[in-house]
């Protein structure tokens, strides 16, 4: 049961979703934690601003001290995302008491109304944010249902990664026929520059040719008269 889970478990458990969940409380771990445990600077971002450290160098970071048995740290960041998230919290608070008005002390809800609950929340909030709220809150879910809301997550995550890429794909195609339409432009420019230049030489020619030939006939008149 995840009652009896620590916190550095729980990071384990959603450690593909750490880059998003880092970011939701980043502006925390800067302001809160990294101002103040130096020797967790010293450990990991020695000689850089932790203001300006990024979520991939975080990323490892936090993974490494969790895993060493921090769970201060890893509790840090599961309250901070949930205080983030409480939209969330007093959607299950309120349906929690249907089953019990001390929804804190259910153990464990049934399949059938884990997964009636699931549903009906899912209707509001995405199965990702779901799925790393009943985690680090340890909702009372079937560990069925915790299997399908997880498997919701994954497809969820793994849709939005390929939308997002398929974005960048025809964000990069867009750009790249930009490009090359600038370049045709700037290359049709320097030929018509040149075409018209190439044009009036070739007028200035022809005209000091028919002076040329102007002035000879003239001259062959004369010789002949």
């Amino acid at each position: 049961m995840l009652k009896e889970t620590g916190y550095q478990e729980k990071i384990t458990i959603l450690e593909q979703w750490l880059p998003e969940i880092l970011e939701v409380v980043k502006k925390d771990l800067k302001n809160e934690h990294l101002k103040v445990d130096k020797d967790f600077c010293k450990r990991y971002f020695l000689g850089k601003n932790p203001q300006q450290v990024s979520i991939e160098e975080m990323l490892p970071a936090y993974v490494k001290d969790i895993e060493k048995g921090n769970t201060g740290l890893g509790e840090f960041i599961a309250t901070r995302w949930l205080l983030k998230n409480t939209d969330i919290y007093g959607y299950f608070e309120e349906r929690l008491k249907v089953f019990n008005v001390d929804f804190e002390a259910i153990e464990e809800l049934s399949s059938q109304d884990s997964h009636h609950l699931i549903q009906a929340a899912l209707e509001k909030f995405d199965a990702k944010r779901l799925y790393i709220f009943s985690v680090f809150n340890s909702v009372v879910f079937s560990a069925d249902a915790y299997e399908m809301l997880k498997n919701l997550a994954i497809t969820q995550t793994e849709t939005k990664r390929k939308e997002f890429e398929e974005q960048e794909l025809v964000k990069s195609i867009e750009q790249l026929q930009k490009r090359h339409a600038r370049e045709l432009s700037a290359t049709t420019d320097r030929f018509e520059k040149k075409l018209n230049g190439l044009q009036k030489k070739y007028l200035h020619d022809v005209e000091g040719l028919k002076k040329q030939v102007s002035q000879l006939q003239k001259k062959l008149s004369e010789v002949k008269s």
